[in-house]
């Protein structure tokens, strides 16, 4: 017997009481720990074939798609795998290299039409950016393609509308929609995104589009175009209904947000807002939140601290909701944010017994700012040696809001964790779980560390030689 032959056998034997030892669920539900981490996962796929096909639908659950990789991509549908029904989540992006010697025609979407309904049976979450919708570049509008009505997940970032129909037209093309992003995406009348100008006109009549009565468990507005989407929705005599909207924007003229949030307030659960500064000199007509009834969340994401203060207290005041019981603000640990009054802002939350008669939670996300000096310590004192910059955040909003702190409402999450920072990648939930008031004394192992460490000890302890050390 060779030393090869030896090797073999010897592995063999290993896998074989390794896998008795352990439930294959046991197994699965580790290497589900490793989702997103390319190189373990392609390597776990080596071991033997139950964790390769358990792997194999992490590596493809979420896909993206660039302009110099559709060839290769449909290469890999087209073989008797059939990976195609792991992709749970795909990302087309049409950007390409600016000075590149071959002009790209932008038709991803296009030459995945196909694809859609006969071998992405399993797509949900379809992510779009850098698209030109139609116009001199790409000809025409993609035709709704049948595997689309199964889409559940919209996201638009930087692209480009030849008219209002032409978007409201493809959005409307998702009739089973739970999640809307639209961000940075412009028409014909608003200013290009990246150099395009549209040769096509044409202004969008009533009723020409209908809307699908959707039910979204979350809404998000970005910069462009708010006003036609808006209008669109509230204009529709279809029914809408919104959990969470969060706006990335305001501009000077709130009106069409106060009708959208007119029409959906009666169940509108979590509201995300950005700081009000934007608008705050020679506004038209401000952000109205009083038809909000029903709000259990409430959040402040904006990430400039300039009049701050004044736009928490102004949108607090306007609260009506008996059920409220979070408030969240997104706060940079920077002089900026020092200087919000947050006396105030806690004096208004524990004051007023009737709006805020539920509330259970104060939740402050702190991040770094980088450059940023340190802040001095409650009334000018130095801190102690060994705090970071997160400990010193959480004492100096516990010194500020005393009234909160007392009643034990203040929660506080480190936002440069990487553990937070996969669970927030949106926006925290309601009900998800914070952390302690008291800032912990040493970051702790991740549960993939943890996992990780219990399995080469438990491997280790029964002489089990396998090759797991890229885990």
């Amino acid at each position: 017997m060779t030393l090869l032959q030896t090797f073999r056998r010897r592995r063999r034997d290993a896998l074989g009481s390794f896998s008795t030892a352990l439930p294959l669920e046991i197994h699965f539900a580790i290497i589900d720990q490793f989702e997103g981490h390319t190189v373990q996962l392609r390597e776990l796929c080596r071991i033997c074939r139950a964790w390769a096909a358990h792997a194999q639908a992490l590596l493809f659950r979420h896909i993206c798609v660039r302009y110099n990789d559709i060839e290769r991509f449909l290469a890999v549908l087209d073989t008797e795998h059939n990976l195609g029904r792991h992709v749970m989540s795909l990302k087309i992006s049409e950007k390409c290299r600016p000075l590149d010697p071959h002009p790209y025609i932008p038709r991803l979407l296009e030459e995945l039409d196909h694809a859609f309904s006969k071998q992405l049976p399993s797509v949900r979450t379809l992510d779009i950016s850098y698209k030109v919708f139609g116009g001199s570049m790409d000809g025409a509008t993609p035709h709704p393609s049948p595997g689309w009505a199964a889409i559940s997940c919209l996201n638009l970032r930087f692209c480009r509308f030849a008219t209002t129909d032409t978007m409201l037209a493809f959005i409307a093309a998702f009739p089973r929609l739970e999640s809307l992003d639209v961000f940075q995406c412009s028409t014909k009348d608003g200013p290009p995104v990246f150099g395009w100008t549209p040769l096509l006109t044409g202004v969008r009549s009533p009723g020409s589009v209908v809307m699908p009565p959707w039910h979204l468990k979350y809404l998000a507005l970005g910069q462009f175009p708010q006003n036609p989407l808006i209008d669109w929705m509230v204009s529709e005599p279809a029914a809408l209904a919104v959990d969470h909207l969060r706006i990335l924007s305001l501009g000077p003229d709130a009106s069409a947000f106060n009708a959208l949030l007119t029409k959906i307030g009666g169940g509108l659960r979590h509201l995300e807002l950005p700081g009000m500064h934007r608008w705050a000199d020679g506004h038209q007509v401000p952000l109205s939140i009083r038809a909000c009834t029903a709000l259990t969340a409430l959040s402040f994401s904006e990430r400039s601290a300039y009049d701050l203060g004044r736009a928490i207290l102004s949108v607090l005041a306007q609260v009506t909701s008996a059920s409220l019981t979070t408030v969240s603000f997104h706060v940079p640990l920077s002089a900026g944010y020092l200087d919000v009054p947050w006396e105030q802002v806690a004096a208004r939350l524990a004051a007023d017994a009737d709006a805020f008669a539920r509330l259970e939670r104060v939740v402050f996300h702190i991040c770094q700012q980088w450059g940023s000096p340190v802040p001095p310590g409650p009334g000018g004192a130095h801190w102690p040696p060994g705090l970071t910059r997160y400990e010193m955040a959480v004492l100096l909003m516990e010194d500020r809001m005393v009234l909160l702190q007392a009643r034990g409402l203040l929660r506080f999450v480190d936002a440069d964790d990487d553990e937070n920072r996969d669970e927030m990648a949106l926006s925290p939930p309601p009900w998800a779980t914070y952390a302690s008031v008291t800032p912990p004394p040493a970051r702790t192992a991740s549960l993939r560390q943890r996992l990780s460490r219990r399995l080469g000890g438990w491997i280790g302890r029964r002489g089990i030689s396998i090759p797991l050390r890229t885990m």
